[in-house]
């Protein structure tokens, strides 16, 4: 398939929930993108979807719509014990796909994805938003330009309170019924950062989970999680016990580590050190002067940041992906590796609970 660069891209989108508002938001402001039609199984939705957006077409019939509308890129927005015949269908069509994460919930599912792409020209990425926003491809682009020398090993801290998480205080939330519980719906996100940091290939070694808090219906709300591969070793802390939401991550290289705030969208880089205290100073006084403009040049972009920015970056890294004939950043065995390692880890968490 050639594209051409004035060439536009037509964007049907399934599932017309909340997050569908930000992908919309972030197509509008793409000016070789336009969507065709929306879909959704409730009707209410979808028309007022396709309204308030000004979309010309709109359907509750999945399938009508892969074969009336002429679509380049289908966004499936919804939950993700749909995504997978909702994917094969669309690349059955030869339509390229953009899933949200996480790609499915199974390896039994994520296999049927897999297997209809090997027959078909159809392309697909998981929108796995982290590493879209500037601290991960600053971070990513310093290792890929040795930067940082090798990495060697990865920490990886998730905190993300009980109290203010919708999902976790809600008892009869969906996300309870999953394999690992409200963990399941979680572990994506922190397990792709490591993944993009030490590579896709990462193997579940050790799982230790924990109850400290007082919320009845989750059996556990504490989780280390152990991982490796042949470039070294990964570790995983999530707690829903924490004051506050923090996503940190420290990346130990041969130079240098790199401390990755990706609540605050910040990277410090930490070389070596000298043993006087001279250095040490010296080195307190630089690091403390990198800090301060960081965070006066991070408060800047954060009050004048355009919402649903990172989302943009994704159809228009994909598009280019095709357009070369080159993998996504997100590619489907990364995607499918995402899941493996999840599900290792779930298991692991329902093992736990049963003994």
């Amino acid at each position: 398939m050639v594209i051409s660069l004035e060439e536009k891209y037509n964007v049907a989108i399934v599932g017309c929930g909340v997050i569908a508002q930000i992908h919309l938001r972030a197509l509008k402001k793409l000016k070789n993108f336009k969507v065709v039609a929306v879909c959704d199984s409730d009707e209410k939705k979808a028309i007022e979807t396709s309204k308030e957006w000004r979309i010309d077409h709109y359907y509750t019939d999945f399938s009508k719509m892969l074969s009336e509308e002429n679509i380049f890129i289908l966004s499936i927005l919804t939950p993700p014990s749909s995504h997978a015949f909702l994917a094969v269908e669309a690349i059955k069509h030869g339509i390229n796909v953009v899933v949200e994460k996480p790609l499915t919930m199974t390896t039994k599912e994520a296999d049927s994805i897999i297997n209809a792409l090997r027959g078909s020209s159809a392309k697909m990425t998981v929108v796995y938003h982290w590493l879209f926003r500037n601290a991960m491809l600053e971070s990513l682009s310093l290792i890929r330009e040795e930067r940082i020398g090798e990495v060697i090993s990865v920490d990886m801290q998730m905190a993300h309170p009980a109290r203010f998480d919708v999902m976790a205080s809600d008892p009869n939330h969906w996300s309870h019924k999953l394999l690992g519980g409200r963990f399941g719906e979680m572990l994506p996100h922190p397990i792709y950062v490591l993944q993009s940091l030490l590579g896709e290939d990462l193997n579940t070694k050790k799982v230790i989970v924990s109850k400290r808090g007082n919320i009845p219906w989750l059996p556990n709300d504490e989780l280390h999680a152990f991982l490796e591969n042949e470039k070294g070793v990964a570790s995983l802390y999530v707690s829903l016990n924490a004051p506050r939401v923090s996503y940190t991550c420290d990346v130990y290289g041969t130079r240098r580590i790199l401390r990755i705030d990706l609540d605050r969208q910040m990277v410090l880089q930490m070389g070596p050190m000298g043993l006087s205290r001279f250095s040490i100073a010296k080195d307190c006084l630089s690091e403390a002067c990198r800090l301060s403009l960081l965070t006066m040049r991070n408060t800047l972009q954060y009050a004048f940041r355009k919402p649903g920015e990172y989302v943009s970056h994704v159809y228009s890294i994909f598009v280019d992906s095709i357009r070369n004939r080159c993998e996504p950043l997100v590619s489907p065995e990364m995607a499918y590796n995402t899941v493996k390692i999840v599900e290792e880890i779930c298991e692991d968490i329902t093992q736990a609970k049963k003994e």
